[in-house]
């Protein structure tokens, strides 16, 4: 049985939006921290914390959905098994492939195989999606 290749499958929003949290949660996961707005405090004035109600426009509340976004992928993906199959370790390497926009990760664990790889990811990222909806991550 011959599997469609990838390329001719066109990907749907809710693939877009998974690979979205895929790279987010990899980018939490690995500590990065993306820069927003400016800084809470000064150098001169280091006592001094400006008042949240101007989150809004800084971006700081931007950074704290993110973060809460971020665990519940987190703790979503931390469901998933790596037994009796490696979906967990694909899930793992798939977001680092998309956090680089590049396939040039790999692991030994998994499949060599990129038809098998690729019904691993298939089936690991719907044991994901399963896992957000239910979270509520993802409606």
């Amino acid at each position: 049985m011959k599997i469609i290749e990838s390329s001719a499958i066109t990907k749907t929003a809710i693939d877009n939006r998974l690979d979205d949290l895929l790279v987010m949660w990899h980018r939490y996961r690995a500590g990065y921290s993306v820069g927003r707005g400016f800084s809470g405090r000064d150098a001169t004035c280091r006592d001094f914390q400006t008042p949240t109600h101007w989150d809004w426009r800084n971006g700081a509340l931007d950074g704290r959905v993110d973060a809460v976004i971020a665990k519940g992928v987190s703790d979503a993906v931390d469901t998933i098994p790596n037994a009796p199959r490696r979906w967990n370790t694909a899930l793992a390497f798939e977001a680092r492939n998309l956090a680089s926009k590049a396939s040039v990760w790999s692991s030994p664990v998994l499949p060599k195989d990129k038809e098998e790889l690729a019904v691993l990811v298939l089936e690991a990222r719907t044991m994901l999606l399963d896992r957000l909806r239910k979270a509520g991550v993802l409606t």
